[in-house]
């Protein structure tokens, strides 16, 4: 009788450890959209280039770097209005997922937390780009300083957004995801031409090297990691039902 007291009580711990596992699966399950609509807002991006995946004869860098990256845009205005449009887009459309899935499922998510931080991202940004400064020089800026106004690229609201909803749902997936974007604008916004490795990046003494990418390429590099997220976390929602 007693060994049978204890294998029910087992089951029952187990069946409650099920039950508490498949809830946090459920409150965690709506991720996969906001990470793919940054990682989509990624790759729309690349329309702002005059030649996102192919080569050009020259290429002229405004600055600042409007379309994000360093290269030869279509159109300032066109690549200021992007950004400063489709976040917000983007931040309404995952207020209303996370709602609907609030009032279907009975689960809540700290979302605001998400938006505030996008949008505070580009208020920065509009704020400090504002404040007249001198274009940086056409050699690398990492060697020539200073490079802080390389980094005045819209890129780090979407690198910001990823950090806030890994730490919004608890994955370390979409923090890593957010630092992976964060590090590569770093480098491709502070130096020009685009792609340009420093010699001291490679453990050399000379001047360096240039991958022969295009800002499409890198573009779809910074999603990948958000992509690769958003696919397991929806595949985890689809197997506990959220």
């Amino acid at each position: 009788m007693e060994r049978d007291r204890t294998t029910e009580a087992e089951q029952t711990l187990a069946q409650l450890d099920r039950l508490r596992d498949r809830s946090a699966r459920r409150a965690r399950g709506g991720a996969w959209l906001p990470a793919a609509g940054i990682a989509l807002l990624l790759l729309a991006s690349s329309a702002l280039y005059r030649s996102p995946f192919s080569q050009l004869s020259a290429i002229e860098g405004e600055h600042p770097y409007w379309a994000g990256l360093p290269d030869q845009q279509r159109s300032p205005v066109a690549s200021y209005l992007f950004w400063f449009l489709g976040v917000p887009v983007l931040l309404a459309g995952t207020a209303w997922w996370y709602r609907q899935r609030a009032r279907r499922l009975g689960v809540r998510v700290p979302w605001p937390a998400f938006a505030g931080t996008g949008l505070g991202v580009l208020v920065l940004l509009a704020v400090i780009a504002a404040v007249p400064t001198s274009p940086p020089p056409d050699t690398l800026v990492l060697l020539s300083g200073p490079f802080w106004p390389g980094l005045l690229t819209p890129l780090l609201a979407p690198a910001a957004m990823a950090v806030a909803l890994g730490w919004v749902e608890r994955s370390w997936g979409l923090v890593i995801a957010g630092a992976w974007i964060v590090a590569l604008a770093a480098w491709l916004c502070t130096t020009f031409p685009l792609g340009t490795v420093p010699g001291w990046m490679i453990g050399g003494s000379g001047g360096g090297g240039q991958l022969a990418w295009r800002p499409g390429h890198y573009l779809v590099l910074m999603a990948l990691p958000l992509l690769a997220v958003a696919t397991v976390r929806l595949v985890s929602a689809r197997r506990s039902g959220a």
